[in-house]
């Protein structure tokens, strides 16, 4: 899933966030990946295929690494 969130309470620059079922996630400013996180590739419980709801929560982490970063703060 491809989505766009602006850190700073809509006051910062908006970044591109892609997520997968799996729970990876990648943060890209302006075509420039920032951030990019790999989840486990597999554990106990884990779903084959991935789920909505690792896709979900990858999509949220991401928006928190967003809002921790200091760029949008000066």
């Amino acid at each position: 899933m491809k989505t766009t969130y602006t850190g700073g309470e809509g006051s910062g620059p908006t970044y591109e966030i892609e997520a997968d079922r799996h729970g990876n996630y990648t943060v890209k400013l302006g075509g420039k990946v920032v951030k990019r996180v790999s989840s486990l590739a597999s554990y106990r419980g884990k779903p084959a295929w991935g789920s909505r709801k690792l896709e979900e929560d990858a999509i949220e982490d991401a928006k928190k690494a967003i809002e921790s970063f200091k760029t949008h703060e000066a």
